[in-house]
């Protein structure tokens, strides 16, 4: 099954806090319509891409070379809300301060945030579902 961008919103709405994005028919209306969405379908392509190349990349590296569609899907929507949690202007800040009484601290590394984390959490899951795992944890990978 191939996947689609409306699998990959499905996904992105389900397992982030991203609400709404823009469809692509929405986005090519007269006027343009969904323009409140959390994600303009521009914005989404763009991620999208980005998401590709890297989990393609990190697929290379693990040198895995299929994943399951849920899997891939999980994947580029952990990617995405990632990209969109470094994007805002306080991501790495050490600490957040609301008024003179409340403030917030955390992490202040790519690290630190909660879904690159499961996003490699997915990467290690397709690792360990590999035919191949048991082999080359073993070091015995015979090809």
């Amino acid at each position: 099954m191939a996947i689609t961008d409306a699998d990959v919103i499905e996904s992105l709405q389900i397992l982030t806090s991203v609400e709404s994005v823009q469809s692509e028919e929405e986005s090519e209306a007269t006027p343009e319509e969904g323009t409140t969405a959390d994600l303009l379908y521009a914005e989404f392509t763009e991620l999208l891409d980005q998401a590709e190349e890297e989990f393609a990349n990190d697929l290379t590296r693990l040198n895995l070379s299929t994943v399951a569609d849920v899997t891939t899907k999980r994947a580029l929507a952990y990617l995405i809300a990632d990209y969109i949690q470094v994007g805002q202007p306080e991501w790495n800040a050490q600490k957040v301060q609301f008024n003179q009484d409340t403030s917030v601290s955390h992490f202040a590394n790519r690290l630190g945030s909660s879904y690159y984390y499961n996003y490699l959490r997915t990467l290690e899951n397709a690792l360990k579902a590999d035919d191949d795992y048991k082999e080359r944890k073993a070091g015995v990978f015979i090809t």
